[in-house]
């Protein structure tokens, strides 16, 4: 069996449409896709294999009876994904690998804060939309224009705050301060939030050393690298420093979020 994270699933465009100023919807179907299956997890992903390159996407709809896929992709300015995406015909060829997730909030958690930018929209959406009834959740989601704001269909008691213009390319996330400025509601509670690398690293930095909380808390992920060429070149000149801190810190027995702890804050001191 190919490992999970292979593209094996043979798929075409079935259907394209513009959601918003900066999405597009994608729907992809075919014989390949009998054999594919949900994760559970709404915020899953799959790799998307396409003109020799592959990105990681949000599935934000799997209709086992149809045997679809639906995909939300951003169409900003540059990269081989967005230009794929804007170009997509019906037919066009695409393989899809297994779909995972990490949205796993506590049993006891009273509450829940999602934060996201345009790239982590989708999960975030399908998080909403899949909530028990009166689940209190706030959504503070980041996109580039008023025009990607979205309504979604939830029976939870759900909060949003869109912010306009910071983000996404355009310049730093306002997601870091904007969760550290905010009251959190009493009780046990969890937070998913997923984005621009630097902004998840600043995020999960103010929950674990800030706040104190325990992993089982929240789920933080980076979807997506600022000025990823910059950053390349930067971490080549401290790969070995930051490879030999990660042994170093896993043989001196500490657990995984001590060691992602002591890579974040190595990762910001070299100014990555």
């Amino acid at each position: 069996m190919p490992p999970p994270d292979e593209p094996q699933f043979r798929a075409h465009v079935a259907s394209t449409g513009r959601l918003s100023p900066s999405l597009r919807r994608i729907r992809f179907a075919g014989a390949g896709l009998s054999d594919f299956s949900s994760s559970g997890d709404p915020d899953e992903r799959v790799l998307i294999e396409f003109d020799g390159h592959r990105r990681s996407y949000t599935v934000r709809h799997w209709d086992p009876a149809a045997g679809t896929v639906d995909v939300d992709f951003a169409i900003h300015a540059g990269g081989a994904a967005a230009a794929w995406a804007r170009a997509a015909t019906v037919g066009s060829p695409v393989l899809l690998s297994r779909a995972k997730g990490w949205y796993h909030p506590p049993a006891d958690a009273n509450w829940q804060l999602l934060l996201a930018d345009l790239s982590a929209l989708p999960a975030a959406a399908r998080i909403v939309e899949n909530l028990a009834p009166a689940t209190a959740v706030h959504v503070i989601a980041e996109v580039p224009d008023a025009g990607d704001e979205q309504h979604w269909v939830t029976t939870a008691d759900l909060t949003v705050t869109w912010l306009h213009g910071t983000g996404n390319g355009h310049g730093p996330s306002a997601l870091p301060d904007h969760l550290a400025s905010l009251p959190l509601p009493p009780g046990p509670g969890y937070v998913w939030s997923a984005g621009e690398s630097g902004a998840s690293r600043t995020i999960r930095a103010h929950l674990r050393r800030r706040l104190g909380w325990g992993a089982d808390r929240f789920d933080v992920m980076g979807y997506w690298q600022a000025d990823k060429e910059r950053w390349l070149a930067r971490y080549r000149e401290v790969e070995s420093r930051i490879e030999e801190l990660t042994a170093r810190e896993l043989s001196s027995g500490k657990s995984f979020d001590e060691v992602r702890d002591a890579v974040d804050a190595a990762l910001d001191e070299a100014g990555l």
